[in-house]
């Protein structure tokens, strides 16, 4: 499954699995955000890819962010047990960021690839940019435990967790 919000990218992505002849896949368009929230069901990927999203880069644009605080819930919700997430940028600001966000998470295993992926470039992206020298920030993830419940602490710690400190002496 891919989903693309632009329509040009996604009529690429439909005209490549075609011509491949691939029977296994389906091409969403629309917002990615919106349709983690509220379409696709919860732990259903054995494997979710995410390749050279978009960073917005821009403070006012940063709330588009598929990785940040507030949907880093919303990716890995989707993961089945003992599922993987494969993240690539080379807007190397945001992928620590990533890296950060997701090494933070509670009972997420992170690792760094120093180097291509073993198989060698995953999309035209990164073979055009592994072939110009950018450096490419790549990242593997899996819970520790298969089963583990996406953010254990539930929706409360969630919003605990985001919740900005009060001042003052009992703070």
């Amino acid at each position: 499954m891919g989903i693309e919000i632009a329509g040009k990218y996604h009529r690429i992505f439909v005209s490549r699995a075609r011509r491949k002849g691939l029977a296994n896949w389906i091409a969403l368009r629309g917002d990615a955000l919106l349709l983690l929230s509220a379409v696709l069901p919860a732990r259903f990927a054995a494997a979710v890819h995410v390749y050279f999203p978009d960073p917005w880069p821009k403070s006012r644009h940063q709330k588009r962010r598929l990785f940040d605080p507030e949907t880093v819930d919303l990716v890995l919700g989707l993961l089945a047990p003992g599922g993987r997430l494969s993240f690539a940028t080379d807007f190397l600001e945001y992928g620590e960021k990533v890296a950060d966000l997701l090494a933070g998470y509670p009972g997420l295993e992170v690792a760094r690839l120093h180097g291509p992926w073993p198989e060698g470039p995953r999309t035209n992206y990164e073979a055009k940019y592994e072939a110009e020298g950018r450096p490419i920030l790549r990242l593997e993830a899996a819970f520790a435990l298969p089963d583990a419940p996406v953010h254990p602490g539930g929706e409360a710690g969630v919003i605990a967790a985001l919740a900005p400190k009060e001042d003052g002496p009992d703070a």
